[in-house]
């Protein structure tokens, strides 16, 4: 099942990652402390093969911290063709060091390990004197529960490899997202 959910995550990442960029350089800045702003840069797409699709905005972008450890981290919703929600957070840690991180798992602020995490791919971009850059693609399951916690509490989760990082993503964020649930 985690082989699938991953192959599933990968395609729906690999082709949505260029339009999420695309559109995300377009629009005003974001208050993060709003959920109206937030709201207003959430994408919803519709596709034939993998059915809706919601994105939030880049939280990367929220401080300069977080941008220069990570390229891209976006809460995903899908309904895929059979009416089920899956909601991921996507994760893209692009940084320069001098080895892989190796993200491999992710702890929520309770210290619990129950938050898995699914490595969707590692890149090597050329090395420059003894500082490599390095990017791994990762995707991070939620149930709705912890979906729905966000909103109240916010989400806040340490991802760790041979380096941990804190993650610190809003309520304002995932209350943004819950209101743009289309209502059947």
């Amino acid at each position: 099942m985690k082989v699938v959910f991953s192959i599933f995550i990968f395609v729906i990442s690999a082709a949505l990652i260029f339009q999420i960029s695309a559109s995300a350089k377009n629009k005003d800045p974001i208050d993060w402390s709003s959920e109206e702003s937030i709201s207003a840069h959430i994408e919803i797409k519709n596709d034939a093969v993998n059915g809706e699709l919601t994105y939030g905005p880049n939280f990367a972008l929220s401080n300069k911290e977080l941008s220069e450890n990570f390229s891209d981290i976006y809460l995903m919703r899908i309904v895929d063709l059979d009416g089920a929600d899956h909601y991921t957070i996507f994760i893209s840690a692009r940084y320069n060091d001098t080895d892989w991180r190796s993200y491999n798992t992710a702890i929520n602020a309770q210290g619990n390990k129950n938050l898995p995490v699914s490595v969707l791919s590692k890149k090597n971009i050329p090395c420059s004197e003894q500082i490599c850059q390095y990017e791994e693609k990762l995707a991070i399951p939620l149930n709705f529960l912890y979906f729905f916690d966000g909103s109240v509490s916010g989400l806040d989760i340490t991802i760790k490899g041979k380096k941990s990082y804190q993650i610190l993503i809003p309520a304002s964020y995932f209350k943004a997202m819950l209101n743009s649930i289309q209502e059947e």
